[in-house]
């Protein structure tokens, strides 16, 4: 687990390739801003109790003092992504005040042409900025190539930062035209909030005013799943929580997490994580303690 953090008036970024089970956690975060970008497989972040999942595409921005907690996920291929630290300018701030999904942490989605940029964005970041010299194991950071020196190099990152940050502030803006359902927001808010909460499609109806059966395809067309299958992936997710940062039994995650049957919930896991839940637990603690 690395922990050691950049100085905070240290412009730096890179491209790593990391192992399942890779983790970073620093429990008091760093004193500059830091940028994520996820380029292959996925990683797992936590932000204010909530496990977030990145996938290609994803964006991710850390405020100064916000808890860095991150991996590469243990049942994915090597995390590709590329990450920068860096002090904003004056004239960034209104567009750091993105959506939080907790306090001092977002994340965007790109996609598109959006996210070439952003990679694009990122490669002149890495070019262009002053590197760190600290050791971030097995020689992992990879030294740019100085076509300029100084302040100019400098500049040139700085600039690159900031067309990465305008593509999140883009994405977002257009995102709000396209806001889902209010009635289905309603309805993923009430699985989220407890996942382990037995309700049916009907009452889940009721409580929006719909029918049941237009309720299922108004939520699958803005979701593109199932209420069931969501459910199930939430209470799942909820439980590689648990078997991670606790040490209740199987038997009380399964029940915690809204199983009645933990053979149903050890098949259900086994089928989304590829292992049991045990061997999951006795993984995951083997990587973060090598």
């Amino acid at each position: 687990m690395y922990t050691e953090v950049p100085a905070p008036d240290l412009l730096c970024a890179g491209r790593f390739d990391e192992k399942p089970g890779f983790t970073v956690y620093r429990e008091h975060g760093a004193r500059n801003w830091m940028l994520s970008l996820t380029v292959t497989n996925t990683a797992d972040y936590w932000a204010g109790g909530q496990h977030l999942a990145t996938h290609p595409g994803d964006l991710v921005l850390i405020a100064p003092g916000a808890v860095q907690h991150y991996r590469a996920s243990p049942d994915a291929g090597p995390w590709g992504y590329w990450w920068a630290h860096f002090q904003p300018r004056a004239a960034w701030f209104s567009w750091l005040r993105l959506p939080e999904i907790s306090p001092g942490f977002s994340l965007t989605r790109l996609a598109g042409d959006r996210l070439a940029e952003a990679v694009a964005a990122f490669e002149r970041v890495h070019r262009n900025a002053m590197q760190s010299t600290m050791d971030v194991g097995e020689g992992r950071l990879i030294a740019p190539s100085r076509e300029l020196t100084g302040m100019f190099a400098t500049e040139l990152a700085l600039n690159a930062i900031e067309q990465i940050l305008l593509l999140a502030v883009v994405e977002h803006e257009q995102r709000k035209k396209h806001l889902p359902d209010p009635r289905i927001q309603c309805v993923l808010d009430r699985i989220v909030a407890d996942p382990a909460r037995h309700v049916t499609i009907e009452e889940l109806a009721r409580s929006v005013s719909l029918s049941p059966s237009r309720l299922s395809h108004l939520f699958r067309q803005e979701v593109g799943n199932s209420i069931v299958n969501v459910v199930l992936a939430t209470r799942l997710r909820k439980a590689a929580s648990l078997l991670e940062f606790s040490d209740h039994p199987v038997g009380r995650i399964a029940a915690d997490v809204g199983f009645s049957s933990p053979y149903y919930f050890s098949r259900q896991f086994r089928s989304r994580f590829g292992e049991s839940p045990s061997a999951y637990r006795a993984r995951v603690r083997r990587h973060e303690h090598a």
